[in-house]
């Protein structure tokens, strides 16, 4: 194979780094061939593993400017995230909570994401999200934390904290546990846009506690559920962009954001040239219908193993 690297380029202008990675555009794409599958085929996991990491074929990062992974959910193929069951995605968390740990040591950033449905992109079927550490901070991040810096440099505290606690019990909340809440706040860019905050102030899903993980992989359940039974599922199954914002500073309050694509029954919103270029964003939805239809649809959609 033909040698590459992937560095971080800086742009002047804008102030930050992008990913050069041209080897990218030869990845793996329309294959029957599943290289996740692969992994128990050839014996690289065990029969009682059911969920691993996979060491990215096709990194967009390589020491010493990052690593990325693939973040296995589930042995079966077919199975989708919402076929998953709370104690599979408490799995799935666990894992995400070592992988960040070990990261954290060599990377000031640990991204964990996943990209749901092929509208954005997906190439790869078998249940997974991805991971990266990378050796800067990315922009979004050093956008909140330096919200965070500025808050408590006033004497503010947390801003985090008083936007959970404005939005906690009112017409945003769209469900809640014992330590997890889910909001629509009044700033999202997607209609369906979906916050989560735990109840507890921590910084990164590394010093999250079992018990809270497995909060969070029901109220993950819940609202992505929730999603594919908008209007009676004809929002299904709902394409996605999901992603864990943490660091290590004590002071940043770990949440996740989940970018749901889609708009209305057979339309998608997509990032046009005032968000992609200007990244001035226009949300053509009501976010308190959104927050008060996505709420409907997971009362519909509970049962059983999700209380």
């Amino acid at each position: 194979m033909e040698e590459y690297t992937t560095p971080l380029v800086w742009n002047p202008i804008l102030r930050e780094y992008v990913i050069n990675a041209a080897h990218r555009m030869n990845r793996r794409e329309g294959t029957s061939k599943c290289p996740f599958c692969a992994d128990m085929t050839s014996g690289r996991v065990g029969p009682e593993t059911q969920v691993w990491l996979h060491p990215n074929d096709f990194p967009a990062l390589k020491p010493p400017a990052g690593e990325a992974y693939v973040v296995i959910y589930n042995r079966d193929h077919d199975k989708t995230f919402t076929q998953l069951t709370v104690d599979e995605v408490f799995a799935v968390t666990k894992l995400w909570r070592d992988l960040y740990r070990d990261l954290a040591t060599r990377y000031p950033a640990v991204m964990i994401f996943e990209n749901n449905g092929t509208s954005i992109g997906q190439t790869q079927f078998h249940p997974h999200g991805q991971t990266f550490g990378v050796s800067v901070i990315p922009p979004t991040l050093e956008r909140e934390l330096a919200t965070v810096e500025e808050d408590y440099k006033a004497g503010r505290g947390c801003p985090f904290c008083r936007v959970q606690e404005a939005l906690t019990d009112g017409e945003h909340e769209v469900f809640a546990n014992k330590t997890w809440q889910a909001f629509l706040p009044p700033y999202v860019r997607y209609p369906y846009e979906t916050h989560l905050y735990p109840r507890r102030h921590v910084a990164n899903i590394g010093v999250m506690e079992d018990d809270e993980l497995r909060d969070f992989a029901a109220v993950l359940l819940t609202v992505i559920r929730g999603y594919n039974a908008l209007f009676d599922g004809a929002m299904a199954p709902m394409p996605y962009l999901l992603g864990l914002h943490q660091l290590a500073d004590e002071h940043f309050h770990f949440h996740v954001e989940i970018l749901a694509i889609g708009r209305a029954p057979g339309k998608l919103k997509f990032a046009a040239s005032s968000e992609s270029i200007w990244g001035l964003w226009a949300n053509d939805s009501n976010p308190v219908q959104k927050a008060q239809e996505l709420r409907e649809a997971i009362f519909l959609t509970r049962n059983g193993d999700l209380k």
